[in-house]
């Protein structure tokens, strides 16, 4: 009954629902630009820290790890008390993040935790910006506004594929970190200035979630997600489709296309970032088109097979020509982009006053399971490297990348079977 009074008086706040996107926004295109970053610098830092690939990935992944579980909590606090009084605080945890790797102190451990407090304010970037749709949006639009979402997000993936690796060239990769902690404070202001207190309509829902949860615990809406078999094949799904951006683009694919098609570091981040790319166009494409046809579940199967197919093809054939690999890699990222639906359909699939928990929840999942992969892939390339030399930083070869990275075709297609799962229609009775 409230929905209609709130569906008209967010048409009358349309000029200010893109204003406070565009800053929540800004604030995930900084996340992503600071997720890919050791990428970026990996044989720098690596050789710097004296350290194999398997330990690097793990602390590298820490992001993933602590931006995983925190999503329950991210969820939580943005459902209880909304955009601005979460999201400022999340910005300033990433900036004193990166600040935190520029003390000199030749420990991993420094960067460890510099990356532990990237993730804990990453963690309420994207959530952060959906939950902020949901409030200023209507809910016929959320598809494309998720799109549009990533898309942004993966701008600031490319530019930091693009610009670190010719930034380091001439400054430190510590410098590198100075800039992104800077960065950083800009994307408090602007979230101070561009997010306004939480209007009357969410309020209302507020109310209605102490209500309804309160008398319980504080992880009753979560507890209600998670039970719904929905949300694992959804977060299963997402997170397959975000997979091979998450191996390939953030950490290990821009050293692998070095290695294998001997580009230097600033063509090897020019061409991996094909990848992102295809996200941003086809993130809001697909969005827009699900939100036409409907047909989401049917966008699913295409998009979870045609990515195991490209990627199959990009770790068999290891010597394409550089304009076909520039294809495959865009391509990738578009057929993986519909990934932006798994977040529509879990709002859709789980109840009203828990729509932060629901998107917290898939994005946990998503989230997991490219952080599980990543050291993984560490640690098979260093199982399949076989040169005696001393030194914990390893130069791989072709057929180590090619034994490690042959795990994200089999996982994409594992995929495509989870998504038989996921129900046709919306569960309408935990919409009430």
């Amino acid at each position: 009954m409230g929905s209609f009074k709130t569906n008209e008086q967010k048409a009358t706040n349309r000029h200010i629902a893109w204003i406070v996107w565009g800053a929540a926004a800004f604030f995930y295109f900084f996340e992503l630009f600071v997720r890919v970053m050791p990428g970026t610098m990996l044989q720098k830092m690596q050789s710097h820290y004296d350290i194999s690939s398997t330990i690097f990935g793990i602390a590298s992944g820490i992001y993933y790890y602590v931006y995983a579980p925190m999503q329950i909590f991210a969820g939580i606090l943005l459902d209880r008390f909304g955009g601005r009084l979460v999201m400022i605080p999340a910005s300033i945890i990433v900036a004193i993040g990166c600040a935190c790797i520029l003390i000199p102190w030749n420990s991993i451990w420094l960067f460890a935790f510099g990356r532990l407090l990237m993730g804990l304010g990453s963690a309420f970037g994207f959530i952060g910006v959906m939950y902020l749709a949901t409030v200023w949006f209507h809910k016929e639009r959320l598809s494309f506004v998720s799109g549009l979402t990533t898309a942004l997000g993966f701008l600031g993936a490319i530019l930091a594929l693009k610009w670190i690796p010719h930034f380091a060239k001439t400054y430190t990769w510590q410098d590198c970190w100075f800039g992104a902690s800077i960065f950083g404070i800009l994307s408090l202001i602007i979230l101070y200035i561009c997010v306004p207190p939480t209007p009357v309509w969410e309020r209302e829902r507020q109310k209605a979630h102490f209500e309804e949860f309160a008398p319980k615990h504080a992880f009753s809406g979560f507890f209600t997600v998670i039970k719904n078999r929905q949300t694992w094949f959804l977060g299963l799904v997402g997170g397959i489709l975000y997979m091979p951006t998450t191996v390939l683009g953030d950490l290990w694919g821009k050293e692998y296309i070095e290695t294998v098609y001997c580009l230097s570091s600033e063509e090897a981040g020019f061409v991996i970032s094909m990848i992102y790319l295809g996200w941003l166009i086809g993130a809001p494409f697909w969005g827009y088109f699900s939100d036409k046809t409907g047909y989401k579940r049917s966008i699913l199967f295409f998009s979870t097979l045609s990515a195991a197919i490209l990627l199959f093809a990009l770790i068999l054939w290891s010597n394409m020509p550089i304009s076909f690999l520039k294809t495959c890699l865009f391509l990738t990222g578009f057929v993986s982009a519909p990934q932006v639906i798994c977040f529509v359909l879990g709002v859709e699939k789980n109840a009203e006053n828990a729509k932060a928990s629901a998107i917290a929840t898939i994005n946990m999942f998503v989230t997991l399971v490219g952080g599980i992969l990543q050291p993984i892939t560490g640690l098979i390339l260093d199982y399949s490297y076989n040169n005696s030399a001393k030194s914990t930083f390893h130069y791989y070869c072709a057929n180590d990348f090619k034994c490690a990275l042959s795990i994200i075709p089999i996982v994409t297609l594992i995929g495509f079977f989870f998504v038989f799962g996921i129900h046709h229609k919306p569960n309408t009775k935990s919409r009430k």
